[in-house]
């Protein structure tokens, strides 16, 4: 019975992982994870409380968003050989390609833009924590106390969050030019502002 249980739950949180890659976050609701998970909506219920007690046990399970090694590959001395403009635009750049391996996240990040549920706050928290400990780690390298460095990651990190949430199912080239743009528009921006190096 245990074993038939645990495979069941399996199913319906691989279901939520199908719906979501295959068919976007519009799609995933307790009748169309029911029918791609193969059994009664009622398990679904019984089994994880409801679609929000479904979607905490799937955040659970889920690489939802970096972690700050992920970003920072560098020891102490290859830091202290760079720029902080140098160093922001690399972790910048980082950010953008670890976002884009993760379709599954690309997609939560989406549905956060119109709905607050048990998955899309589970990337917050996870998202600002992170993000907490990338701009504690950069400052320990640089101690600059007039640049605010949350305040250059987060505004640039929002505008790449937000082509990556617009541009996910295309990969035109004109996408790949708005990311050519972005990117170097970033660079300039960072290397042209008087941030002491």
């Amino acid at each position: 019975m245990q074993k038939s249980r645990a495979h069941t739950e399996q199913r319906i949180l691989n279901a939520v992982n199908t719906l979501l890659l295959n068919q976007g976050f519009p799609s995933v609701g307790i009748n169309a994870i029911a029918r791609e998970a193969g059994c009664d909506k009622v398990l679904i219920y019984r089994y994880f409380g409801g679609l929000d007690g479904l979607l905490e046990r799937f955040s659970k399970q889920q690489n939802l968003w970096w972690d700050v090694d992920e970003i920072i590959h560098e020891n102490m001395d290859e830091i202290s050989q760079m720029s902080l403009p140098k160093f922001l635009d690399i972790l910048l750049k980082r950010h953008i390609k670890a976002i884009q391996d993760r379709p599954l996240t690309q997609e939560i990040m989406a549905w956060e833009m119109s709905a607050s549920n048990a998955l899309t706050l589970a990337l917050h928290k996870i998202r600002t924590e992170q993000g907490m400990l990338l701009v504690k780690k950069v400052r320990l390298h640089f101690n600059h106390p007039n640049i605010d460095v949350g305040g250059i990651l987060g505004i640039f990190g929002a505008a790449i969050n937000y082509l990556i949430i617009r541009t996910r199912h295309n990969h035109s080239e004109h996408e790949k030019e708005e990311w050519w743009r972005l990117e170097h528009t970033i660079s300039s921006l960072l290397t042209c502002q008087k941030i002491p190096v």
